[in-house]
């Protein structure tokens, strides 16, 4: 799954310019909240959605007006309204959302390129998109990245505004229309995507891996087989590792409170080596595949090593969603289900 701001960077370097929705407010049932978003194409191609049916469609709508107009502006969708109602899409909620004009113009380009990369090296940013005062034709006036609290230094603002905006980070997520010091903008809190460190290779690896990566993980693979940890069974945007040995295999890796972990070794002594090295980690999530029987002799083994019950709390096994699978490709769904259950919880 591509992100939409990396969508919007390949799209302003073919010389075209978009649109770039997002979701800025939502209240009661609304079938995205805030924090959705998608770009749209003059000729009417798309990446991502912020609810599909009439809500894309108005999105849509709203973008063609603002390639006439090159102006950017809010619109709110009644979910619970007669439109909604004849397009089957009752959800009783109403949710507002911005449509912003994005020139092709190389200072665009470039920001762009630096917020896609500088989403690789923070782990939280925010971006503040300033309008001027036109609320018929909102026009974008500047914007900046506050990366992990700091804001870029060719951006200088006041420090009243910065620890506003900190505060801010605090409490909004996704995209929020604010007004600072009289001034309006657009403030999108944005985090990298959280780590998915996968060992094992084999069939349930493959599976879990294409699932990960398509709802928004970012995915590293790592077996000491090379036959089987290898591009043509995991293509990018996953990374492949082929190491020596399982032993020692966390060492150099980062592995902190934002990363998963999910053991899929070939063999159960495999499995231990590596479980007891996740459980020395800040991992956010542990899970380890195999039976309860499997599960109890490794703990059973860890304990003898040092290691205590409470550490051992920490491992989701037998890992992912009780819903009674078989095949590599059910408990993948089992596994990745686990996974978008945990993170949803952390945020």
């Amino acid at each position: 799954m591509e992100d939409i701001f990396t969508s919007v960077c390949n799209i302003l370097k073919t010389g075209e310019d978009l649109a770039l929705i997002r979701v800025v407010s939502d209240k009661g049932s609304t079938p995205r909240s805030t924090g959705a978003r998608m770009a749209i194409c003059r000729n009417g191609q798309i990446a991502g959605t912020i609810g599909g049916g009439i809500v894309d469609a108005m999105a849509i709508k709203k973008a063609m007006e603002a390639f006439e107009t090159t102006c950017s502006a809010v619109s709110t969708v009644d979910m619970s309204a007669e439109d909604a109602a004849g397009a089957d899409m009752i959800c009783g909620g109403k949710l507002e959302f911005l449509c912003e004009y994005i020139p092709s113009d190389d200072q665009t380009i470039r920001f762009f390129e630096s917020l896609n990369a500088s989403l690789r090296a923070h782990r939280k940013q925010m971006l503040c998109t300033e309008f001027d005062e036109n609320e018929e034709c909102r026009r974008t006036v500047c914007r900046f990245l506050l990366k992990d609290g700091d804001i870029n230094k060719e951006f200088p603002i006041s420090t009243n505004f910065q620890n506003k905006l900190r505060e801010m980070s605090k409490t909004i997520s996704g995209s929020a229309l604010v007004v600072i010091d009289g001034r309006k903008y657009c403030v999108d809190v944005l985090e990298s995507k959280e780590s998915l460190f996968i060992f094992g290779a084999g069939h349930v690896a493959k599976e879990v891996a294409t699932l990960a990566m398509n709802v928004g993980f970012h995915v590293i693979v790592l077996d000491d087989r090379e036959m089987f940890a290898n591009r043509e069974r995991f293509p990018a945007p996953s990374e492949v590792i082929v190491i020596d040995s399982f032993k020692g295999c966390i060492q150099n890796l980062q592995i902190d409170e934002h990363s998963y972990v999910v053991i899929v070794t070939r063999g159960h002594a495999h499995d231990k080596t590596v479980l007891a090295q996740a459980l020395k980690t800040f991992a956010g999530y542990i899970g380890m595949i195999g039976s309860r029987k499997k599960r109890d002799a490794i703990y059973k083994a860890l304990m003898g090593e040092g290691f205590t019950g409470k550490n051992l709390e920490r491992v989701h096994s037998p890992i992912g969603l009780p819903i009674d699978t078989e095949t590599p490709e059910e408990i993948a769904v089992s596994i990745v289900g686990q996974l978008i259950q945990q993170r949803s919880q952390k945020r």
